[in-house]
């Protein structure tokens, strides 16, 4: 045998079960990597504490809340599961080896004097950082809770259907150091909201946590807690008219600070309102009609004459339904878009009576001097 010819047999061989282990190992790295990857666990940590006694997340017991039940919950399209804990004497609370996994929705929630406090926590970089949960002590009495700006858009007229989409966005404004919770004690002690009469299609959006909604008389109302500071609540609607105007009339349980009426100029006029006249704005590059008032008194009726609205022919009946159908998918989008108008309207409008009014008081500086 040739020694060359063995000699270079067996360097290959060396080599394939050198490669052979290497592959080996790499592919059991890889698994082992994997296998630590699918396990991956993180630690959920944090304080309950009462902001009504003084609580501030820190490092101090000032406002703790020992003995409170913690959960975190964990989501996904199709599945839901939460574990529970309970704080320590000075409101600690900590879930350990939570499973780490794509497409989980993680959220830390707690009930304090029937008012439900929480927030959404992310595991993707691993531990989050500790969790300052502030609960407040409950007050049933509706006079802590006040509207500071509210806004209404006619945003369409169906000539089909006859009838007028409406949206609503109302700042629900609690500035006391309590937590309102709905009593018992039937509708007047809930937080409600006026509709037009014959008004249908009610669809409403708030982020207060655990709220429903349910049907009052001439209205509806949140079954939900409200927190210290400012929430929105948005809502859209229909309600009907015959011919080419009609009134448009609500009450305004809680009053408002502020009310804003704004409609397109070729949806509709805004006539005769009792509270202020018409004047034209644009927003974007969308020609609006305007009227704007202050201080709306609670349980106000307000009033607008709406004209140069759009008569149905026989053929838009038969078409009525339709119309109908796909007005549950245009009025978020709606919502959304007059959203993003109306901030940096408000802005520049705060602006401008702004400038006019030091431009005023200039001129009037100019006339005590002469």
């Amino acid at each position: 045998m040739n020694l060359v010819s063995v000699s270079i047999c067996s360097r290959r061989m060396a080599c394939a079960a050198l490669a052979l282990l290497v592959g080996l190992a790499l592919a059991l790295a890889l698994g082992t990597a994997a296998a630590a990857q699918s396990a991956a666990t993180a630690t959920v940590a944090g304080r309950v504490v009462n902001a009504t006694h003084g609580g501030n997340g820190g490092d101090d017991a000032g406002g703790a809340v020992a003995g409170a039940a913690v959960t975190l919950h964990m989501q996904t399209l199709e599945t839901q599961d939460s574990v529970r804990t309970i704080t320590d004497a000075q409101g600690r609370f900590r879930f350990e080896g939570i499973a780490v996994e794509p497409g989980v929705i993680y959220a830390v929630s707690v009930r304090y004097q029937d008012a439900l406090y929480g927030e959404q926590v992310s595991l993707r970089d691993g531990d989050p950082p500790p969790l300052t949960i502030r609960v407040y002590d409950a007050a049933y009495d509706l006079d802590a809770i006040r509207v500071g700006a509210s806004s209404l858009l006619f945003a369409g007229a169906d000539r089909a259907t006859q009838t007028i989409a409406a949206l609503e966005i109302v700042k629900v404004v609690n500035d006391s150091d309590h937590t309102f919770v709905p009593g018992n004690q039937g509708p007047m002690s809930l937080l409600r909201f006026g509709l037009p009469p014959g008004a249908d299609g009610l669809q409403v959006d708030t982020r207060l946590l655990g709220a429903d909604i349910v049907q009052v008389d001439r209205g509806f109302a949140v079954l939900g807690s409200v927190p210290p500071g400012t929430h929105d609540i948005m809502f859209t609607y229909r309600f009907p008219y015959e011919g080419g105007e009609t009134e448009f009339s609500k009450s305004f349980p809680f009053g408002a600070d502020s009310l804003r009426v704004l409609s397109p100029d070729e949806v509709l006029r805004l006539d005769d309102a009792d509270f202020g006249e018409a004047e034209a704005v644009s927003i974007g590059e969308r020609a609006y009609q305007l009227i704007e008032t202050a201080g709306v008194e609670r349980g106000e009726r307000v009033s607008v004459r709406l004209s140069g609205l759009p008569s149905a022919t026989l053929g838009d009946r038969v078409s009525g339904a339709l119309a109908s159908a796909r007005y549950e998918y245009v009025a978020p989008v709606a919502l959304g878009a007059f959203l993003a108008g109306l901030i940096p309207f408000a802005i520049w409008r705060r602006r401008r009576m702004a400038a006019q009014a030091a431009a005023a008081d200039a001129a009037s500086d100019g006339q005590d001097a002469g």
